[in-house]
């Protein structure tokens, strides 16, 4: 009987327990071997999405890169290494580890911010510890259009740990690159794990209410069994609560990383997923009490772009809207949302549904990219392209209203180049750093600092009550500069000159103007520098004639229109010829004689001095070698040629003058190179250096225009000179000026105390060779004794020289110099 009684009972609890443990077992079955796997799956596939996207958006950034190369804005090396500069500084991530890195399309890895000590390395050949070539994977991957490549790398910044890892990469043909960057499988194991936790947490509590329902009805059915449809009734309540619970638990299967929603024809929410706390940080409850709730919590500077993304979406399915939202917390973060409308059964509308994705990240790095795109990385000032949009703003701005003012200044700093080279390029950026913090805290918020490349400054004054306000901000300016910069223990004085360009203008490009504020600066430095000049239409005729000129000089050099006077140098005391000097002339075809106090500061300042001055070595010693094959007086006459600094910042000046030498067949003596005092100083140790070394050669030196520039005892004993030349502007004062014959004496006397010969050039009246004729000087030439003469004259002249020299009364020769 007990056993009956015992099955009795049994039979109810089997049959009430059995469909809710195999419903049960059914349920986790499908979470842990479908829904699980597929929301792993999913994970992946987001990370992956996110990974190609932003990869893709660097690759964006390369292109308008190539695009500023192809315009000319840059060339291909800056550009790379500006892009590679700011794909090094790129981080993401929950703890901001995350990198990208770049190799080439040979495996060479040209920047990884991890592993500094591969950059410039070969790695084609490298492999994992799964013996997987991960570079030659990249590069092959990349030219098929890019991908995914799953092998083992370190772990983030710890080289010392190898573990699995999935990385997109993406060629940037234009430059060969392959860009890439990856996502640890371990970090989306972790993720899948703990998501894993809470729903094994959720079923053993779902177990525990059934367990706990389960053993109510189990009591009911043993306190009353005469009463079965009482328990019918009961248990179909059980299996509908457990309906509901299955279709309630059915959403978190749903579950997604996007808010996902869907709004009912009448505006009611129909589903939220509860992303949207993690987005929004609302629960769904709230959107669900109030359906207006997500037009509310649109920043109010998109609403009117929502409102007409509501009217677009059931004509343009799949149209994507980024805009910003409100969150709860006060954040303001980035979403993008795509719409498309929702159908039942005979196409029946059911309302609009939506995915809202967080994009906060990818859009503060595009800011990131667009802010380094328009800035200048070592000052944070505006560059050239954020410049000229900003000019040609003012430009219309000027167009639309006729009482706005603007100007633009142009301002290079004076003897920067100097301070680089003395001082090395940190210190000259430090100095750019501290301008660019001079000129900002001197001009208002609203105007525009610009750094256009090297030591130039851009800078636009918008909003100026009158064009004259511009230069009273330029002068504050101007003394802004010349304070002395302070850096490790070196005080440098430097100034500025400023060029600028008063509104109204009737420019048309921003380029032309800026090009006009440049040629103003130029013009303030041609008038000593510490100046500023207002840019007139002058100056431009000035730039456009200086260029005109620049172009008929190359056609000249190219068309033999230049050619070269010699003008006799004579020993003193006995008149006789001793050597000429080579001066260049240009014969224009269509504007005649030009001098060369015109077109020689032209070739200087556009480097056509190199060429101008081999063709006049050239020439000039080819015309000495005839002479010397006509006439054997010409065996002891020199040739001196002008030498300018250009051309002694050549590295084979040296070769170049010794070739010409031996080509021409006339001897290193016979060749005397006249240098300047400012030549010397620009960069004397060069100039000692080659010098010495043409010395050894054999060819003679003289310092021309001696007392004009800066030379100092010290820098003349250094030096392997053989003449000194005093300056006819000393010359043509003599006679009339007690102190200026006084001048003359010393130089003369210094010369000899340095066993220096001593030639007065310009000498043009007889007063003048008086005054010389008791101060010991050797030499002398100018109009007096022989105005320039071409070549036919001069070899007149020679074939008048007896063929022996007189004798040489008072100073002899010393050995080893030819008389002079």
């Amino acid at each position: 009987m007990a056993k009956e009684g015992f099955k009795y009972h049994l039979t109810p609890m089997v049959r009430t327990l059995l469909p809710t443990v195999l419903t049960l077992a059914l349920f986790a079955g499908t979470v842990f071997f479908y829904f699980l796997p597929a929301v792993g799956d999913y994970f992946l596939d987001h990370k992956k999405d996110t990974i190609r996207q932003m990869t893709q958006s660097v690759i964006g950034k390369l292109e308008s890169f190539e695009q500023q190369v192809l315009s000319g804005k840059l060339d291909r090396a800056q550009a790379r290494d500006m892009a590679l500069a700011q794909i090094r500084a790129m981080r993401y991530g929950p703890e901001g580890k995350d990198y990208f890195w770049v190799n080439d399309d040979r495996g060479v890895m040209l920047m990884h911010p991890y592993r500094s000590d591969l950059e410039g390395r070969e790695l084609g050949g490298y492999r994992d510890r799964e013996g997987l070539a991960p570079f030659q994977e990249f590069i092959r991957t990349a030219h098929e259009g890019g991908g995914f490549v799953s092998y083992y790398w370190q772990w983030k910044d710890q080289p010392e740990r190898e573990v699995p890892k999935l990385s997109y990469v993406q060629e940037f043909q234009p430059w060969g690159w392959v860009v890439g960057t990856g996502i640890y499988l371990d970090d989306v194991q972790r993720e899948l794990a703990a998501f894993r936790n809470r729903i094994a947490v959720v079923l053993l509590v779902i177990l525990t209410i059934i367990a706990v329902l389960s053993g109510s009805v189990i009591h009911q059915v043993r306190k009353s069994e005469r009463d079965r449809q009482k328990v019918q009734r009961q248990r179909e309540r059980l299996l509908g609560a457990l309906k509901a619970g299955e279709e309630r638990y059915r959403t978190i299967a749903d579950f997604a990383y996007d808010w996902e929603a869907w709004i009912g024809p009448d505006g009611t929410i129909l589903y939220c997923s509860p992303s949207c706390e993690r987005i929004t940080g609302y629960p769904p409850e709230a959107f669900f009490e109030n359906p207006g709730l997500i037009a509310e919590i649109i920043d109010p500077d998109f609403k009117e772009a929502w409102q007409d993304y509501l009217e677009q979406v059931p004509y343009r399915e799949g149209q994507q809207l980024d805009f910003r939202i409100l969150k709860k917390n006060g954040g303001r973060p980035w979403l993008s949302a795509v719409g498309r409308s929702v159908y039942g059964i005979g196409l029946k509308p059911l309302g609009l549904r939506f995915s809202f994705r967080d994009i906060t990240e990818r859009k503060n790095m595009e800011e990131q990219l667009r802010h380094q795109a328009l800035h200048d990385p070592l000052t944070g000032l505006a560059n050239r392209t954020l410049c000229l949009d900003r000019i040609r703003q003012a430009m219309e701005r000027a167009k639309r209203r006729g009482s706005y003012f603007y100007a633009v200044v142009f301002i290079d700093l004076d003897r920067f180049k100097i301070i680089n080279d003395s001082l090395g390029h940190r210190f000259g950026d430090m100095v750019l750093v501290e301008t660019a913090r001079r000129l900002t805290r001197h001009v208002r918020s609203l105007d525009t600092v610009a750094r256009f490349g090297g030591d130039e400054f851009v800078f636009l004054l918008d909003e100026l009550h009158s064009p004259r306000e511009a230069i009273r901000i330029v002068k504050r300016l101007r003394e802004e500069m010349a304070e002395k910069f302070c850096f490790d223990g070196h005080e440098v004085m430097t100034t500025a000159s400023f060029g600028i360009v008063l509104s109204p203008t009737d420019y048309k490009r921003p380029e032309d103007l800026l090009q006009n504020a440049n040629i103003a600066m130029h013009r303030a430095k041609d008038k000593g520098r510490n100046q500023f000049k207002v840019f007139t239409s002058r100056m431009l005729e000035h730039a456009v004639d200086q260029m005109n000129m620049e172009n008929d000089m190359r056609r000249g050099l190219a068309n033999k229109e230049f050619y070269l006077n010699f003008q006799p140098i004579l020993r003193m005391d006995a008149g006789e010829l001793l050597g000429f000097e080579a001066l260049a002339r240009w014969k224009h075809p269509t504007r005649g004689e030009i001098m060369p106090s015109e077109f020689i500061p032209m070739a200087e300042d556009s480097g056509l001095i190199m060429e101008l001055g081999q063709w006049v070595l050239r020439e000039a010693l080819d015309t000495l070698a005839r002479w010397r094959a006509n006439n054997e007086v010409a065996d002891r006459l020199f040739m001196a040629v002008n030498l300018s600094s250009r051309q002694l910042t050549q590295s084979d000046l040296y070769e170049s003058i010794v070739a010409q030498l031996q080509q021409s067949g006339v001897p290193a003596r016979n060749l005397k190179l006249e240098i300047t005092e400012s030549t010397l100083m620009d960069n004397p140790e060069m100039a000692l250096q080659i010098l010495n070394r043409l010395r050894e050669y054999g060819v003679q030196f003289s310092i021309d225009d001696f007392g004009t520039g800066y030379s100092s005892l010290t820098q003349l004993q250094r030096l392997p000179v053989d003449t000194l030349k005093v300056d006819r502007s000393f010359i043509s004062r003599l006679g009339e000026d007690k102190e200026n014959l006084e001048i003359v004496r010393a130089v003369v006397a210094l010369a000899h105390s340095l066993d220096l010969d001593v030639v007065a050039e310009g000498v043009e009246n007889a007063a003048q060779y008086a005054s010389l004729s008791p101060l010991e000087c050797e030499c002398v030439q100018g109009f007096l004794f022989h105005k320039p003469l071409s070549a036919m004259e001069a070899e007149k002249l020679i074939a008048q020289q007896s063929p022996e020299p007189p004798g040489v009364s008072g100073r002899k020769d010393r050995p080893g110099k030819q008389a002079s």
